[in-house]
């Protein structure tokens, strides 16, 4: 196991103005796109959840000291991100979404898995999703234009996740290689995880899309492919990053990423949002 020694994990608590978002297509002026961005965020409270529960099953198990404390600052941003998603599905829904069926399927799917799979499975599938959520935050946040035309507070949300998922992208790892260590197993379920999430991230898109009467443009839906999957999309640039998984001594740290926590301070952090930072205890105060 190889900890990133110098990490310290905790959840920045945020305050962000979901209530001035007021467009169905708040990304790009295209329902596909937006689309994709609410089944996203709508996916997230449930999934988050069963990220907790995964990990909190070996909490006890874990016997170095570095590693407890960052499962510790894992659970508390896992469960503010969920906080955050459902303030934004709720100002989703009031702008054509349905957010909540996209959640009811996935929990309905959880429930499902929880009657069958065992401890190491759970963990395992959670390993292969944080990897993929570490890769598209470390993208956003390495390519912003990607979030071009976006809507303030749903771009300064998916930012500020973005960079707790880079932060505390090894911890599931290490659980998993410090209590199990079986990497043709781990490696075997990210690779069924993966299928299972391009099918949701499709599916949620074209429920959501559908379900606004909206999803008739062409123009809209060849755009959100090309954005995706074209020459410059993201899921070309993250196939390397992905691969990486199944190198031999793979860890999640081993080719950096100290830089991206780095920029995301300098340039997407507004304190004025942070909870605890001055600047937002004295506009409150007066």
């Amino acid at each position: 196991m190889s900890l990133h020694k110098n990490l310290e994990i905790k959840a920045r608590h945020m305050d962000f103005p979901f209530g001035s978002m007021n467009a169905l297509k708040f990304h790009d002026d295209n329902i596909y796109k937006s689309s994709f961005m609410a089944g996203l965020s709508a996916a997230f409270p449930s999934g988050e959840k069963e990220f907790i529960d995964s990990v909190r099953n070996y909490r006890n198990k874990v016997k170095n000291p570095q590693l407890i404390e960052q499962i510790k600052g894992f659970m508390a941003q896992e469960g503010h991100h969920q906080y955050q998603h459902r303030l934004v599905n709720e100002e989703l829904d009031r702008l054509g979404y349905n957010t909540s069926k996209v959640d009811k399927m996935l929990k309905k799917m959880i429930d499902k898995r929880l009657k069958v799979l065992d401890d190491k499975t759970r963990l395992a599938f959670t390993v292969a999703a944080e990897h993929v959520t570490a890769i598209m935050g470390s993208y956003i946040i390495n390519h912003p234009e990607f979030l071009d035309n976006m809507e303030q507070p749903f771009k300064d949300l998916l930012l500020w996740h973005a960079v707790e998922e880079v932060e505390h992208k090894a911890v599931a790892f290490d659980v998993y290689m410090e209590c199990e260590g079986d990497v043709k197993y781990l490696q075997k379920i990210t690779k069924i995880s993966t299928r299972l999430l391009h099918y949701r991230l499709f599916r949620n898109m074209l429920v959501l899309a559908f379900g606004t009467k909206h999803w008739t443009s062409f123009r809209d839906f060849k755009n959100c492919m090309k954005w995706m999957f074209g020459k410059d999309g993201m899921w070309r640039a993250l196939r390397k990053p992905y691969k990486d998984f199944f190198t031999e001594g793979f860890h999640p740290w081993r080719d950096g990423g100290e830089e991206l926590i780095i920029k995301w301070q300098e340039e997407f952090y507004h304190p004025e949002q942070n909870k605890k930072s001055e600047v937002y205890l004295q506009a409150k105060t007066g």
